[in-house]
């Protein structure tokens, strides 16, 4: 396994090989090790911190001294919505049916005691007063039933929604059309959320490096090989901007002012074979 020291050394083992030593999950590794602080909440960056520490022996508390400091600046933007709890709609049915059932207890004992002191005749009445209150619970069982019943039903009828599994995206998988994305003899990059990228000189092999969310420049004047930590970036020039909106490790060219982004595959090839 490649020896890893800094944060800088995970970006540039890459997020396919981190995660099949980690087993986090390569979205949730493009934010972290793209820095995208915003979009990852506390417990959850701080636990997959943890993991690289312990997996790749390294001491990684700048990363989480300078999350915290995101955290701290950005407080409303990091702030936890609200949850909605959601009750359950309470079935007053059995209390009501065990209440009549209470008074129809009460009207037979009632009946029994009046049985020893009333003549025949109002002994009748209250046998038939018994029978009366024996069919309501009669009836009260039997809309219990139907309603089981009908639940039951409904509960057959109804299928599950079919579960669309969406794959995991194909970091080798070109990016169609590679078209210019802009031609200027003025370019920078303007990340939305804190970003690490990394600008390959193609003549002279120079690589420059950063972690930032204040805008990078292009020097037009070279051919370069750039990679983002992620595509969430205004690309801007004297005649406009052009947005991006990718959560996903970006990679571009620029030769002679002109930009286009191009697929992990294509930098591979164009970079000897190296990630970074």
């Amino acid at each position: 396994m490649k020896q890893c020291n800094t944060f800088e050394d995970l970006q540039a083992l890459g997020i396919e090989k981190v995660h099949e030593q980690t087993h986090i999950s390569r979205d949730k590794l493009e934010l972290v090790m793209g820095k995208a602080y915003g979009e990852i909440g506390r417990v959850q960056f701080m636990g997959y911190i943890s993991i690289l520490e312990r997996e790749y022996g390294i001491d990684l508390n700048g990363i989480k001294e300078e999350y915290k400091a995101f955290y701290n600046d950005n407080a409303d933007m990091m702030a936890p919505k609200p949850s909605v709890i959601l009750q359950a709609t309470s079935n007053s049915k059995p209390k009501w049916v065990v209440a009549g059932i209470g008074l129809i207890a009460l009207l037979i004992v009632g009946g029994y005691i009046l049985q020893g002191k009333l003549t025949t005749a109002p002994q009748e009445d209250v046998m038939h007063l018994t029978t009366a209150a024996v069919e309501v619970v009669d009836q009260n069982s039997d809309v219990n039933v139907t309603d089981r019943n009908e639940t039951n039903t409904s509960a057959v009828t109804v299928a599950a929604p079919e579960v669309v599994p969406v794959p995991a995206p194909d970091m080798n998988k070109s990016v169609k059309p590679a078209k210019t994305l802009v031609s200027a003899k003025e370019l920078s990059i303007l990340p939305k959320y804190k970003v690490w990228y990394g600008i390959i000189d193609v003549a002279s092999g120079e690589k420059t490096q950063g972690v930032t969310k204040d805008p990078i420049t292009i020097d037009t004047a070279k051919n370069l090989l750039i990679v983002m930590g992620h595509g969430r970036v205004e690309i801007t020039y004297p005649d406009g901007k052009t947005q991006l909106d990718d959560r996903n490790t970006v990679y571009f060219t620029s030769e002679q002012g002109a930009m286009k982004q191009i697929s992990h595959k294509e930098f591979l090839e164009r970079n000897g074979g190296k990630g970074w």
